[in-house]
Formats: structure tokens, C-alpha cells, sequence
């Protein structure tokens, strides 16, 4: 009996089957990995109270530091002329001459040189620290767009690391980028330099995330406002957000290197190594270690032989009528919904009230999303409750045009709407991208995928000041006008619920080909019928 259990790994045909589908050494990885997540958020995020909305006017002279807040701007700064209200006084100008006396104020007015800021709800903020206001205030936007690219260049830079030196390497390094980074951000002396460190904060914390969990994403994403909340000073508030994260360098003697990329570059000593470490943690008879690496090592030097004849590309996608137009449909939907995820998720500040409380349910609502996502993928499918979610939470960002401004209390509702559908949205086409690609192209396509999800990103802040420059309504109407849009252009993708994976570019380019979308139903895509016309 004793020998055929240890024949079993043996004959085993994949690296899985050898160490075990999931213990307690994937269950270390996968805690190490989903941690990652927490300072990612936190700093993609932390920009919404580094930044915030806070009140500021013009700076008064000397001889005017015994006039109240109030006093003073009734006596030298004029009606913001972009409002009705008759109670918002201008950020940007002030009379070029007044004095006691309104009878004698002369109506013409300047720009001005230097500001006051309220500081009744935060202490400091970088607005305060670099005058980012009037004509500045787009730098903000800019930050943040910044730091999404990081975002997207990391994608690109540590994956063709990861694959020369190695998985564990690459995370290791981008940690370092990422703890010396947030380190500088807090003791920048410009907003250059704030900005610059910005983009590597988001290299290195997005470069070492292997994978993503929606659990640690909000679990990150409701503890912020909280800290925010008790740490009012942007300064604290970064160092705070980082240097608990020190801790990130236990990743050095936890976190092992992947076997497969271990076998497929020929370091033997070190994949043997590693494997007995995995059999031994998941309870497994290591035994005749040499002789299993050796099997695994001529089954993965084959795959990669296989890769290397047919090597899927971008163009791949587009080649074909069918495939480009499925590939193009899918890319502007990831585009959309992470515009509009990350450009509502950043305004929350926009939209009256208690800007903690606003974070802290824009993030709670990810639960429920999230939740709502699962139900929908395993009951309903993948088209129609995406394009329902789009659909719908496109509609109530652009309902609240109509809400007027006292019942600030609706705006939130439909804005919070509008948030847990995109949310919802964007955990299903994970899913749904992964099945409309067939294999050989799987990981260009979803990769890809991520990519325009990251130029979404990357605009969705400069939306804000579209918004300062008309209304401040108009950001919610682009974000739902272009969700509903993304939504109805989904229908015409085909369903992939309970359909065989796909694997040839061939069974890529007939899969949807025949019918439009919109008429097809599951029975049609999903029967017999449809598979014996591939």
C-alpha cells in the first residue's frame, strides 16, 4: 500500500495534483498576497482626504487680522457669480479696492495672490500646503492621474520582470518601491516631488499584488475614512497609511517563488526545494522528489515548446471581423466601468454632507455588490445582469441632474446607486471577459482588458473639472450616459453561462457569429445545437 502512495505524485499529471489543490501552503500565499491590497487602496483612495473639498478665499492683509472669517469676506470678496444663492462668496478674486465703508467699495476686482483656508474639518491638506486652488486646481486631477498610470505601466514592466527573474523577486522589489516612495510622498517639499513619488507609490503597490480579492479591497476601502477621520493632518495621515506597512517585509522569508516558473528556467535545486516545502505544509508523502520535479520539468519545458510555436499576440484579437468586434465591444466596457467606478468612487466628496460618512458607504456598498455579482454569475449569467447593472446605475447617476440641491440627501442615494451597480458590473466582467476569450489568447485579452480599464482610470479624474468649468452635475451625467451606453452595447456580445471553454482562435471567431447577441438566448448558446456549429 506504502507503494502505491508514493507512486501517486508521480503519476500525477500537473503540479496541483502533486502538492494539493489548496492547504496551508496556498493558504499563506493567499493571505500574503490579499494584503497587498489594504495599502493599495488606502493610497489610490487617500488622495479624497488628502485633497478634499474645504472652503478658501483670498488672503487679507495685516491690517485686517481682527475681522472674523465672515466679516471679512462680506467686506472684500465679491459674490461667486457661477451661484445663485447670494451666501457663496468668489475663491479666485477679491475688490481692488474697499474698506469700512460699502458706500466707497469699488466693484472691480483681482486675482488673488495668496489664500485662507477653512480648516473647521481638516487641520491641513496639501491643497493648503501647495495653494492648489483657482487655476491650480487641476493638479489634483492630475496626481491622481499619475497615479493611475503607475498603475498601468507596472502591468507591463513587472510581468515581463516576473517572467526573467522570477515572481517572488519582482514582489519583493516592488514593495521596497513602494515603502521608500510613500515614505518620500510624506516628506515632499513640492507638489512635484508629492506627485512623482505618487506614481511609484503606484508601481510598487500595484506591481506586488498577485492577485485581487474584493474582501481585502473594502475591507481597506471602509477602514480609511475612519483613520482619516481620527488623523486630520495630510501629513500624519500619510505617514500613517504607510509605515504600518513595514510589516510587508516579512514577504522576504514567507513568500516562496512559483515552482512552474522555477521549472521552466532550470533551476532544479531550488524547484525541489520548493515543492517538498509545498507537500510537507499540505500534509504529503515527499518521497522520490527528484525523480517528480524531473516528470514536472519535461511536462512544463513541452508547454512552453507548444507556447513558442503559436504565440498569441494584440493583433491576434483584431484580426478577425467576429473577434475584434466581441474584443473592441469588451475593452470599451472595461474602459467605462472602471471610469466610472474610479470617478465616482473619487467625488464622494462632492456630494454634501459628511464626507467620511459618504467614503464609508461608498465603500461598504462593495459588499453587497460583490455579493450581488456572485448570485448573478451563478444563477443569471454574464450579459443580461451586466448590462442590467450598467443599465440601471448609469440611469440614477443621471437622475441626479434632477434633484435639487436641498434634498442632498437623494443625490447620495441615487450616487450610492449608481456605485454599487458599477461595482457589481465590474466584478462580473472579470468573469465574463475570461470566458469570451479562448485560451490561446486568454491572458493577452483579459491582460489587455486591464489595460484600457486603466486609461478609464486614468481620465475619470479630469472629469471634476469639466464639472467646475459648467456644472457640477455634468461629471454624473458622463458617467451614466456612458454607462448606459456600455450597457446596451454588451447585448451584443454573447452569452458564455454554462458554455465550454473556449479554445482556438477558430472556436473564438465562431462563438456568437451566427445571430445578432440581443435575439440569442441561453438555450440557443448554450444546447447542443450551437456547439455542433462550431
Amino acid at each position: 500500500m506504502a507503494d502505491l502512495n508514493d507512486k501517486k505524485p508521480e503519476d500525477s499529471k500537473e503540479l496541483v495534483d502533486i502538492i494539493g489543490h489548496f492547504g496551508p501552503w496556498q493558504t499563506r500565499i493567499l493571505l500574503l498576497s490579499t494584503c497587498l491590497l489594504i495599502p493599495h487602496v488606502w493610497h489610490v483612495m487617500g488622495i479624497v482626504f488628502f485633497a478634499p473639498n474645504i472652503d478658501y478665499w483670498c488672503k487679507r492683509p495685516f491690517e485686517y487680522s481682527n475681522f472674523t472669517n465672515d466679516q471679512w469676506k462680506a467686506l472684500a470678496i465679491p459674490l461667486d457669480p457661477k451661484t445663485t444663492d447670494n451666501a457663496t462668496y468668489s475663491h479666485c478674486f477679491m475688490y481692488k479696492k474697499f474698506n469700512n465703508s460699502s458706500v466707497e467699495k469699488d466693484d472691480s476686482v483681482l486675482k488673488c495672490s495668496s489664500w485662507e483656508y477653512d480648516r473647521s474639518l481638516y487641520k491641513s491638506t496639501i491643497i493648503e500646503e501647495w495653494d492648489l486652488v483657482c487655476s491650480n486646481e487641476w493638479l489634483v486631477s492630475l496626481s491622481t492621474s499619475v497615479y493611475m498610470s503607475g498603475f498601468l505601466s507596472t502591468v507591463f514592466i513587472s510581468g515581463q520582470l516576473a517572467d526573467r527573474i522570477g515572481r517572488r523577486p519582482v514582489i519583493l522589489i516592488n514593495i521596497a518601491i513602494f515603502l521608500v516612495s510613500a515614505l518620500a510622498c510624506t516628506f515632499s517639499t513640492s507638489f512635484a516631488m508629492f506627485t512623482a513619488f505618487r506614481y511609484f507609490v503606484a508601481f510598487g503597490a500595484s506591481g506586488a499584488i498577485t492577485t485581487g480579492f474584493v474582501l481585502c479591497w473594502t475591507t481597506g476601502y471602509i477602514l480609511l475614512p475612519g483613520i482619516a477621520w481620527f488623523v486630520r493632518d495630510w501629513f500624519t495621515l500619510q505617514l500613517t497609511l504607510t509605515v504600518p506597512w513595514i510589516i510587508l517585509s516579512i514577504h522576504w522569508w514567507l513568500l516562496p517563488e512559483s515552482p512552474r516558473w522555477l521549472l521552466t528556467h532550470g533551476k532544479i535545486e531550488q524547484a525541489e526545494k520548493e515543492i517538498a516545502t509545498a507537500m510537507r505544509l499540505n500534509h504529503k508523502n515527499v518521497t522520490n522528489i527528484k525523480e517528480i520535479v524531473q516528470n514536472l520539468k519535461r511536462k512544463e519545458v513541452k508547454r512552453e515548446e507548444n507556447k513558442k510555436i503559436s504565440h498569441p499576440t494584440f493583433l491576434d484579437l483584431l484580426k478577425t471581423v467576429n473577434m475584434r468586434r466581441k474584443s473592441v465591444n469588451i475593452f470599451f466596457t472595461w474602459l467605462i466601468v472602471s471610469f466610472a467606478f474610479y470617478g465616482l468612487s473619487l467625488r464622494t466628496n462632492d456630494l454634501g454632507g459628511n464626507p467620511y460618512l459618504n467614503f464609508f458607504i461608498a465603500g461598504v456598498i462593495e459588499y453587497p455588490a460583490a455579493i450581488t455579482a456572485m448570485f448573478s454569475i451563478k444563477h443569471l449569467g454574464r450579459r443580461k445582469p451586466l448590462m442590467v447593472l450598467m443599465v440601471s446605475g448609469g440611469l440614477a447617476c443621471v437622475l441626479t441632474i434632477l434633484v435639487p440641491a436641498y434634498l442632498h440627501w437623494l443625490l447620495i442615494v441615487l450616487t450610492m446607486f449608481g456605485k454599487f451597480c458599477v461595482s457589481a458590473s465590474f466584478s462580473i466582467i472579470y468573469v465574463y471577459s475570461a470566458e469570451l476569450f479562448p485560451t490561446v489568447v486568454r491572458n493577452v485579452g483579459v491582460g489587455s482588458s486591464s489595460m484600457f480599464a486603466r486609461v478609464g482610470s486614468m481620465v475619470a479624474p479630469f472629469v471634476k473639472e469639466l464639472g467646475e468649468a459648467t456644472n457640477r452635475r455634468v461629471p454624473q451625467i458622463i458617467f451614466g450616459s456612458l454607462s448606459v451606453i456600455s450597457g446596451l452595447l454588451v447585448l451584443l456580445l454573447p452569452e458564455t453561462n454554462r458554455m465550454h471553454i473556449l479554445d482556438t482562435l477558430e472556436e473564438g471567431e465562431n462563438f456568437g457569429k451566427k445571430l445578432p447577441s440581443f435575439v440569442n438566448n441561453a438555450k440557443d448558446i448554450s444546447g447542443t445545437t450551437n456547439d455542433s456549429k462550431r
